[in-house]
């Protein structure tokens, strides 16, 4: 890392990007010198040469009473006590790691990996209609429902284990900008599943219409029954059912798509974002799914968990609902997408393109090889690519020492993977080019959307796996206190309940834990972010 990319991130995270001025140079400068005398050895010739004059006017001219000001500031800064490496530098080095994990995957902070020029043909037609900053998200958001129409049909990946085309896609984006994109493409893709699913819902409408609750004896249900599109509102007993009917006709895949990832809550009777979790993890590997029950009437019988989705939600939104699900392998298993535009881009509604018969004309052949696919499937260029992807991830984590780029990269290789191999059949059993360069760059698009919203979070728990008792002692003093307070408030608040001594063990303790750190230039102690997620107050 260089200096000048340290003390650029210290402004930003700390003086609101602004570097001193004239009003308060003299303590930023100061505050700044104690940051960084550590990693400068405490030697004022280093301070000097790394920390910039702000007493120098723009041409670089500065005078000498200002230049001894500048030396003086910094000698100050040298002759404070040593306490370790400050809390602000740990959170600008965290930061800058988090930054750089994010740019590993090809692109920077502000704007995601491109992608490649040409395009599958399948691809370049789902995405022709949307402008060129919708076409990423489109791009990844289309197979969910691409994969809803394999049936019966496994993948093996490298390592021997079988996939099958699971794709559950969050698009991620800032109110009012334009996720509503990906409509138009997944409706066109699911329109022969709705066709094929409403007589079957008319025939379960009318079985239940002569089998009233009350009917002593009821006519068995129809067993070829199968409904592939669920509604957001459903109950445990029909959303197992449909599990069920979907695995008994043909290994069929259920799938949901919602305006906001919060509806997922309502897919099943118990409503919690950790069921959504549970299910998320389910799916994505097939795990067995299902409900055993006694009655004769009641809805019994389990499957493989073969269930896709589309949803979408905005940044704080996505942090919140999956902010336990982080480090549980819950956001791994996510295809992430998202929408980001610069403020200066025209802020005009976008034009869309006409979605008509001649589209659905286009699609059709893909949709129909889709279908008729069956069996295991391998294709050993697929292989031979998500084994070069593994060794770069590797390679990258390492080079960059991210733990949770190395922990998201395993399975964002595995859902590029499997984009490959559905694009593979889709195209007539035919690998290109094309194909295995949109599977290098979605792996890498998925990387750079987890990384953006969730790679600080996860950094942050891989590094402290340890679970505290919220009922510990330490933990329940803690909670009596502000997010920031000192050392004097700390000993007011065990007088005031009742505790001897000055615990000043008790304090270390909460550094040690990770609880709190100390801010050398005010002095004060700071609840870490860490532990306010963890043990704060939640709804």
């Amino acid at each position: 890392m260089e200096f000048s990319d340290i003390i650029a991130k210290y402004w930003e995270m700390f003086n609101g990007g602004k570097v001193p001025n004239t009003g308060d140079r003299n303590v930023l400068t100061f505050e700044l010198a104690v940051t960084l005398r550590g990693i400068c050895g405490f030697s004022l010739e280093r301070l000097m040469q790394v920390i910039p004059n702000y007493w120098a006017a723009p041409d670089g001219t500065c005078t000498a009473e200002d230049y001894a000001e500048w030396q003086h500031t910094l000698e100050n800064a040298l002759k404070e006590p040593r306490k370790g490496m400050p809390y602000r530098l740990k959170q600008v080095l965290q930061a800058m790691k988090s930054t750089a994990a994010v740019k590993a995957c090809g692109g920077t902070m502000q704007t995601p990996p491109p992608m490649p020029k040409r395009l599958p043909p399948l691809i370049k037609l789902l995405t022709k209609n949307v402008p060129w900053y919708y076409k990423p998200a489109v791009a990844s958001a289309v197979f969910p429902a691409l994969g809803a129409h394999l049936h019966g049909v496994r993948f093996r990946y490298w390592d021997n284990v079988e996939h099958e085309a699971t794709f559950m896609n969050l698009l991620i984006g800032r109110q009012s900008i334009g996720k509503g994109s990906i409509r138009k493409p997944i409706e066109y893709i699911m329109e022969d599943i709705r066709q094929r699913d409403l007589p079957n819902r008319q025939r379960e409408a009318e079985w239940k219409q002569k089998n009233p609750g009350a009917k002593q004896k009821k006519d068995p249900r129809p067993a070829d029954i199968c409904i592939q599109m669920l509604i957001d509102n459903l109950t445990d007993a029909v959303f197992n059912q449909r599990i069920v009917d979907a695995h008994n006709n043909g290994e069929r895949y259920i799938y949901t798509q919602v305006d906001e990832v919060e509806a997922l809550k309502k897919v099943t009777s118990k409503g919690t974002a950790d069921e959504v979790g549970l299910l998320i993890r389910k799916a994505f590997d097939n795990s067995l799914a299902g409900q055993e029950r006694v009655g004769a009437d009641s809805v019994s019988g389990i499957a493989p968990l073969r269930w896709n989705f589309n949803a979408s939600t905005t940044p704080p939104n996505a942090r919140k609902f999956f902010y336990k699900m982080v480090n549980d392998g819950t956001v791994s298993r996510l295809d992430i997408a998202t929408i980001i535009r610069s403020d200066d881009d025209d802020d005009t509604a976008p034009v869309l393109g006409i979605y008509d018969q001649q589209f659905a004309a286009e699609l059709m052949p893909y949709i129909c090889r889709l279908e008729a696919a069956s069996g295991l499937i391998e294709c050993p260029q697929a292989r031979k690519l998500a084994l070069e992807i593994k060794q770069e991830n590797r390679d990258a984590a390492r080079l960059y020492e991210s733990e949770a780029y190395r922990v998201l990269s395993y399975r964002a290789n595995v859902i590029a993977w499997l984009k490959g191999m559905v694009l593979y059949v889709a195209h007539g059993y035919k690998w290109s080019k094309e194909i295995a360069d949109f599977v290098r760059w979605s792996e890498q698009y998925n990387l750079w959307c987890k990384m953006l919203y969730f790679g600080a979070q996860l950094e942050k728990e891989l590094r402290d796996e340890i679970d505290i008792q919220r009922q510990s002692g330490p933990q329940n003093l803690l909670e009596l206190l502000p997010d920031e307070f000192t050392r004097e408030e700390y000993y007011q608040m065990r007088k005031l309940n009742g505790k001897q001594g000055t615990g000043d063990s008790t304090l270390r303790s909460w550094i040690t834990r990770g609880h709190v750190a100390l801010d050398d230039i005010t002095g004060r102690y700071c609840k870490t972010q860490e532990y306010k997620r963890k043990y704060g107050n939640r709804e």
